[in-house]
């Protein structure tokens, strides 16, 4: 997956909606998932549990722009992670 059609899903998604990547087939698995959550066009938060989005294990640096977030994202890919999905992880909040 080129950094293009990355960025056209993240652009696409919905706010409060999850794009998952997985390193099951990755050579290095640093994280077996990691899990980005969509605030608004320009601002992402990550984590590599999908509980602590609502657990409250996020800290700062866990917030990215968009381009930070396809960095990171590209990163992992050409590691061997693969994208695992985009999904509504329908939290008992919303997450800000």
């Amino acid at each position: 997956m080129t950094k293009e059609e990355v960025r056209e899903k993240l652009l696409e998604m919905k706010e409060q909606y999850i794009f998952e990547i997985t390193g099951e087939k990755a050579k290095k698995k640093t994280y077996s998932k990691l899990y980005f959550l969509k605030l608004n066009n320009d601002r992402y938060l990550a984590c590599d549990i999908l509980a602590g989005f609502v657990i409250g294990t996020i800290i700062e640096e866990n917030y990215m722009t968009l381009e930070k977030t396809l960095e990171m994202i590209q990163g992992y890919l050409d590691e061997g992670y693969t994208l695992a999905g985009i999904s509504n992880p329908q939290f008992p909040r919303v997450i800000k």
